[in-house]
């Protein structure tokens, strides 16, 4: 029983990285995040039920979409014509919101299109479980980074002795991430991360905990600190804030692009480096 809405879902979430229903549910947080049983997300993908419209914001953040880009949209418009029925929806909807479309801002072109289809297939979809865990501590967080960077296998001095940590420390910290599957221990306090080499991608800022965004704020933050600017490129513009909504998944897809740079092993001029689109909204003008 397939509707306009339930087509468009499957589509996206499979253009998400998520070949299966199960592992969409599961890995962006289940019941808590969508509010709803994994038995109703099937019926939603099925076209047998439609998700409350409250709900399509958290949709989008677990689909990977920009709020208010083209994509998005298009997700709540399947959704209104699924509910209305295509001929209300065409004779009574639609004409309200053909201006707005008209004005909207064009959205991918068909080579970043492209772009975020391979590395959509390339991801790794990070689990609320997990983001807990890598930031449940800032000696995690260094062991997620250190470890998710590189295919070698650890033992725990050695690794401890090049993150100037200690010993007990980092043990913690990997049995900590081999907890939730972060990384393996191949044989006897010896480590090994399975994600090394994918593109590994957190759940949205909007299906985590209030607390826990703030500590990933805070810790990103402090690590950012610390490091040495590398490169920067930045442009004070006035636009229509609607219409710069549709650039958001331009900036996202630029920045997964430098996941093509990564490398698994060090090399002589090998560093971590963080790389982050930001736009700013300075005031009204």
């Amino acid at each position: 029983m397939e509707t306009i809405f339930s087509r468009l879902l499957v589509q996206l979430r499979k253009e998400a990285g998520f070949p299966t229903a199960y592992k969409f549910y599961h890995d962006t947080g289940g019941k808590g995040v969508l509010k709803m049983s994994y038995r109703a997300y099937l019926m939603a993908e099925q076209g047998r039920i439609l998700p409350e419209l409250g709900r399509l914001g958290v949709f989008i953040w677990a689909l990977g979409l920009t709020s208010k880009s083209v994509e998005a949209n298009a997700f709540v418009s399947a959704w209104l014509k699924t509910m209305a029925g295509e001929d209300n929806f065409k004779d009574l909807v639609e004409p309200l919101l053909a201006a707005a479309a008209a004005a909207a801002a064009p959205g991918l072109s068909p080579m970043q299109k492209a772009v975020k289809k391979s590395m959509a297939a390339q991801k790794y979809h990070l689990t609320v479980e997990q983001a807990a865990a890598i930031y449940a501590s800032h000696d995690n967080y260094l062991c997620y980074l250190a470890m998710s960077n590189d295919t070698g296998a650890w033992g725990k001095k050695e690794f401890a002795a090049r993150l100037s940590l200690k010993e007990p420390v980092a043990e913690k910290a990997l049995k900590a991430l081999a907890a939730v599957k972060i990384v393996k221990e191949v044989k006897k306090g010896v480590y090994k991360c399975p994600l090394a080499g994918r593109i590994r991608e957190f759940p949205h800022m909007g299906t985590l905990p209030e607390e826990l965004r703030k500590k990933i704020h805070s810790y990103d933050n402090e690590l950012e600190a610390t490091g040495q600017r590398a490169f920067v490129c930045r442009s004070i513009i006035r636009a229509d804030e609607v219409d710069l909504h549709n650039y958001f998944p331009i900036v996202e897809v630029n920045v997964s692009t430098a996941e093509t740079y990564s490398v698994n092993e060090k090399t002589g001029h090998s560093a971590l480096f963080m790389v982050e689109g930001k736009v700013t909204k300075l005031r009204d003008f």
